[in-house]
């Protein structure tokens, strides 16, 4: 059965990515499908490449006015601004651990009787996701988190200068003018994972000397001492139920210990599940940085919930080769987009 694809703007500062690329986009059209663009003016991709293949151009933000059998589909947070949303919508929605304002969110689906399909919660049998950036998420973390340890109070003065790198190689020399020949301990939680292997492959090509744990060596549940032990700390976990944290306030007190920075790829600060609750809010390319309250030694955390922004380009088109599957042979009633749609469904229950 063939669909009707809108690929909205992105209205999240600091955002220059795209859910499909120009190819998908190809073959969504090969496949039958119709496939509308949005002329973004900060989209990493260029629009001509959209033109192209032949897709339709409409302007930036047009998607509210296109009738309800549209599929809009966008990576970040939809406008707070509008009262009610009638479509079903593609995107992470960050709604059903409860984080804050998730009823007035999903109260606006109800009342427009629209639907989420929320890439996160699109799984396969193994309850894995589909469709992630998380490896280019732990590489750019790790990248930061390797700068911030070594990097002076202004050093964010400097990132600010890059809305984006255009490679990864561009954001390791950017790293390495800190850094320089220094090979920092560092600590990654969750290794095995994706953001993890982006995490221990950006460190690898920095040369830091690493120490990489996932299920098995966290199994006794936190927090762990074993962290205060290095100079970095790389947190990938991104908790789906509540145990105890890796790092807490009262591991750190009287301590005297060697962790000067942490990089919270996972980001997950107004969630019960957060795995280091020392912090409350996300961190941003204009203000990285959050220091730790209440500490001996001057700890700082980064925690920006769009990491893979910074690599706008690669993170993209990665992310669209795993997406494009599941649009071309588009189904609510099987695999990944029922197992999505099934927690849209399971969070409306909750709202009042």
């Amino acid at each position: 059965m063939t669909q009707k694809f809108w690929l909205r703007e992105e209205t999240k500062p600091n955002e220059f990515r795209r859910a499909l690329s120009a190819s998908s986009c190809q073959k969504l059209l090969a496949a039958g499908h119709q496939v509308v663009v949005e002329d973004w003016k900060d989209s990493i991709i260029d629009l001509e490449e959209y033109k192209k293949v032949g897709c339709e151009i409409k302007p930036a933000g047009s998607w509210v006015e296109a009738a309800a059998d549209w599929i809009i589909v966008g990576l970040k947070a939809l406008p707070k601004d509008i009262p009610a949303f009638k479509h079903r919508h593609i995107f992470f929605a960050h709604v059903y651990k409860e984080q804050d304002g998730w009823q007035d969110w999903l109260s606006k689906f109800a009342q427009g009787g629209g639907r989420i399909l929320d890439l996160e919660y699109m799984l396969d049998t193994n309850k894995r996701r589909v469709c992630a950036f998380g490896y280019w998420a732990g590489y750019v973390g790790a990248a930061l988190g390797a700068f911030f340890t070594y990097a002076d109070k202004e050093g964010h003065k400097n990132l600010k200068e890059h809305k984006y790198f255009k490679d990864k190689t561009e954001l390791l020399n950017f790293v390495r003018q800190v850094v320089n020949e220094k090979h920092g301990q560092a600590m990654i939680i969750g290794a095995k994972g994706r953001s993890g292997h982006g995490a221990y492959a950006c460190l690898k090509e920095l040369k830091w000397n690493i120490t990489a744990w996932d299920k098995e060596e966290t199994s006794v549940g936190g927090p762990f001492v074993e962290i205060l032990k290095h100079d970095l700390f790389v947190n990938c976990v991104l908790a789906t139920q509540k145990m105890p944290p890796f790092l807490n306030h009262d591991i750190l007190k009287n301590k005297d210990f060697t962790l000067k920075m942490i990089s919270d790829v996972s980001c997950d600060p107004d969630s019960q599940m957060n795995m280091v609750p020392l912090y409350d809010a996300a961190t941003t390319l204009e203000e990285p940085l959050y220091q730790v309250k209440d500490v001996e030694s001057p700890l700082f955390i980064t925690a920006i919930d769009n990491l893979p922004s910074l690599l706008p380009k690669e993170s993209s088109c990665d992310f669209s080769d795993q997406l494009e599957k599941y649009l071309i042979d588009y189904n609510e009633n099987e695999g990944p987009l029922k197992v999505s749609l099934d927690y849209f469904n399971k969070a409306m229950s909750k709202i009042s």
